[in-house]
């Protein structure tokens, strides 16, 4: 399956967080917007979430972006993704299409959290 282009209609940020020495030890620091990204996003269904033992006070989302220098870097323990205020938490991120021309970022927004 080849990634279609004008599928991609959701614009999403992505935030990295880089590492800080505060004296004592080196720990993660502000999250800084790296890029802004076309996306299309997928909601998990309730089916995929109960067997994944997913807790129903959150949305279970996954982005598919086209795969660059920048999404190729994509690390779950310092970056974040927001999309129309809401914060996502990124648990996976694999390449996507028959071609790898698509990154797949498996994400876990709270939504009892403001958006």
């Amino acid at each position: 399956m080849r990634i279609d282009p004008g599928e991609l209609d959701r614009r999403i940020e992505i935030w990295r967080a880089g590492d800080v020495d505060d004296g004592t030890a080196t720990v993660k620091g502000v999250p800084a917007k790296l890029a802004a990204r076309w996306a299309r996003k997928i909601d998990v269904s309730d089916g995929e979430k109960a067997s994944a033992g997913e807790n129903a006070a959150t949305l279970a989302s996954r982005f598919l972006v086209m795969s660059d220098s920048v999404t190729r870097t994509l690390n779950p323990a310092s970056d974040t993704l927001l999309y129309k205020g809401r914060s996502y938490e990124i648990f996976g991120v694999k390449e996507s299409g028959e071609r790898e021309d698509g990154i797949e970022i498996t994400t876990s927004s709270r939504t009892d959290a403001p958006a």
